[in-house]
């Protein structure tokens, strides 16, 4: 009987897991040990060499997580000196029954703990392999579900950010003169693809911060200043809802170290939620002030607050918590907000009273993020980036045929 194609691939992997470095590390050392072991007692210098020998793999075995087998060239090499030892000790008394059934017991007990140890070295050897193969895994799932929303989210943005242009087009006037039926429809139109357009960045923005795509470029940014341009973005929208924003700086309160576009993100999507889940006839204040090391920045509304079942989930994804009255939603904000006040070194946190409002709170230190850790590159990261570059690479040619 010919062997098959699987029986094949299955012996070299059976060979794979035989031949590892590991392995032949402890082959070798445990030949040391038994070729060595008896004239190294006669001479110092290779007694020296015997041990610096025994424990040099010891770590190398260690460097490479196999515990078992570490504790394995442990036990061989320590057997082995304390058998020579034993044999050239006298027992206490030369009682002829006692003696053997003490040493039968000692050995025993030894013989049980070395098993004991060796058992449990295996296992915290397989758990951490099974805990790697788990991240690698997980790893994997991350990029392939980051890479199909990156690419869907930027399949949807185009056409949408088509019909946006269109209808801003309608809307000016540039197209011809509309009735009012017609300007009401448009108007609904662009209303309806920037709600859209809006949840579609942020799935495209979460899938990125998942996947560690998300690099911060620090720069000297006058945190008054930006608070300012966020409320007078917001005025507009809490005009219309009948709530008063309004802000206040510490006069102390000057620059700091971050992305300006990122924290802006984060503060228009706070003042944005405080209007939003506000009452009509509220207020919504933000407060810049400096503690210590830090910057606070808290945003407090007098909406309807957050149960307190609710807040541990409040910056899960994908979760709501507001009523169904106050519109729809992707629950991505405040996880992509968290993210990125951590991603600044910062923390974020939140108080709510049921019937009287909320105050979310972002922490950043005042010398901001230098080096940040969102340089590293991670294997999703380059996935995407090449994903995205592909895309890139389509709309060109895309674009080439149309003209």
């Amino acid at each position: 009987m010919y062997p098959t194609k699987s029986n094949l691939t299955a012996l070299w992997r059976q060979r794979g897991q035989l031949f590892k470095p590991e392995v032949g590390l402890t082959a070798l050392t445990l030949i040391m040990i038994a070729v060595f072991h008896a004239s190294a007692s006669e001479d110092r210098l290779l007694l020296n060499l015997y041990y610096i020998g025994i424990v040099g793999s010891a770590y190398g075995l260690v460097k490479r997580r196999a515990f078992a087998l570490t504790v394995a060239v442990i036990f061989v090499a320590g057997g082995t000196t304390l058998g020579q030892v034993y044999f050239a000790a006298r027992p206490v008394s030369f009682d002829p029954i006692l003696d053997p059934l003490a040493d039968l017991t000692a050995w025993f007990v030894l013989l049980f703990l070395a098993w004991q140890l060796g058992l449990e070295a295996y296992r915290f050897q397989t758990e951490e392999h099974r805990l790697q193969i788990q991240r690698e895994i997980d790893e994997r799932a991350m990029a392939t579900r980051a890479a199909a929303l990156t690419s869907t989210s930027h399949e949807v943005r185009q056409p949408l950010a088509a019909v946006l242009a269109i209808s801003e087009t309608l809307l000016d006037g540039s197209a011809g003169e509309m009735n009012e039926v017609q300007q009401d429809f448009v108007n609904d139109i662009h209303e309806c693809t920037t709600h859209l357009m809006a949840l579609v960045n942020d799935i495209l923005d979460y899938a990125k911060a998942e996947a560690g795509m998300i690099k911060l470029a620090p720069e000297t940014v006058a945190l008054p200043e930006l608070v300012h341009q966020c409320v007078t973005m917001v005025e507009p929208r809490a005009a219309d809802a009948e709530v008063t924003i309004t802000a206040q700086v510490d006069p102390v309160v000057r620059e700091i170290m971050a992305d300006p576009l990122r924290l802006k993100q984060v503060l228009l999507n706070l003042l944005t939620n405080a209007v939003k889940f506000n009452e009509q006839g509220g207020f919504v204040r933000m407060q810049v002030r400096a503690s210590g090391d830090q910057n606070s920045i808290s945003v407090r509304d007098t909406g309807r607050g957050i149960a307190e079942e609710q807040m541990d989930r409040l910056f899960d994804p994908y979760y709501q918590a507001a009523h169904g009255d106050q519109g729809i939603g992707t629950g991505l904000g405040l996880s992509i907000i968290k993210h990125l006040v951590e991603l600044h070194g910062g923390s974020i946190h939140v108080e709510s009273v049921p019937g009287s409002g909320s105050v979310f709170t972002v922490w950043l230190p005042k010398g901001g993020v230098v080096g940040s850790p969102t340089d590293v590159t991670t294997p999703c990261e380059d996935r995407l980036s090449e994903i995205e570059g592909a895309i890139e690479l389509e709309d060109e040619e895309r674009e080439k045929l149309a003209v």
